[in-house]
């Protein structure tokens, strides 16, 4: 055999070898991120289901309730950042403003809008 069929064999078997070690590698990184998501989703199920006085602790979306003065009517919504904002109207004319956390759920603030005397 001449040394360059022999230097052919060699590459061909190295790069055989690359291959199945490449291949190897992925398989590995698929199935731990595969373990790490699980293990995440683990987590946030536990974190939506721990209560703090008053606000709901989350990593993940999970249920809200916003309460809104009896007889109001939601105008409108907008997420801004991680905070809520939502306009309401109330039956006798006046106006109010909620801004809400998102992540928690927490009320921050309410504005009441009136005219100015």
């Amino acid at each position: 055999m001449t040394d360059s069929l022999r230097a052919l064999k060699f590459l061909v078997i190295a790069m055989g070898v690359v291959i199945v070690i490449g291949t190897g590698v992925i398989v590995i990184t698929i199935i731990q991120r595969a373990g790490a998501n699980l293990a995440d989703d683990g987590l946030a199920n536990q974190a939506d289901q721990a209560t703090v006085p008053g606000t709901v602790v989350s990593t993940g979306f999970g249920t809200r309730t916003l309460e809104v003065p009896r007889g109001s009517r939601i105008v409108s919504m907008v997420a801004e950042g991680d905070r809520l904002i939502v306009r309401l109207e109330r039956d006798g004319g006046g106006r109010q403003i909620l801004i809400l956390d998102t992540m928690t759920g927490a009320r921050l603030g309410t504005f009441e809008v009136r005219e100015a005397p």
